[in-house]
């Protein structure tokens, strides 16, 4: 029963305007909007077009939409083109080719790829900046978590 758990997923239609807290025990897609806290012990992906202003934790977070909070994962975050972050971003790696106004901290890797616009310092263990990548802020590489 709670394998099943892991593997559920939950939808946030384009039309949907949710405001509060949203938690699942699997994954969340989100096409709407959203207003308040996202928690889920799966993955959470902001479609393109969608606008959450809430602090998001799940395992895993990819990102096409906007979002304005934090992003906390154990796992990666993805942030592709044309996605924008204005927040902290903090998980084990971390891959941006969107904006992010705020700080990165990579537990392992942080790639910003040649779209990427960061704003705001880079922690992480190794760090991968590609041409062309806009990068205003300080890095700061270490060994040690």
């Amino acid at each position: 029963m709670d394998d099943q758990r892991s593997d559920d997923l939950s939808i946030v239609g384009r039309t949907a305007r949710i405001e509060g807290t949203l938690t699942s025990a699997g994954s969340l897609r989100i096409h709407g909007h959203l207003t308040g806290a996202i928690s889920a012990e799966g993955e959470v992906a902001v479609a393109p077009g969608s606008e959450v202003q809430a602090d998001i934790q799940a395992r895993s977070i990819s990102l096409a939409g906007r979002v304005k909070g934090n992003l906390t994962a154990p796992g990666s975050v993805v942030l592709p083109a044309k996605s924008r972050v204005q927040g902290d971003v903090h998980a084990e790696s971390v891959t941006v080719h969107g904006t992010v106004d705020g700080d990165v901290v990579a537990e392992q890797k942080a790639t910003l790829g040649r779209e990427a616009r960061v704003q705001g310092d880079v922690t992480c263990r190794t760090l991968v900046i590609e041409e062309g990548a806009f990068f205003a802020g300080r890095s700061n590489m270490s060994d040690t978590k």
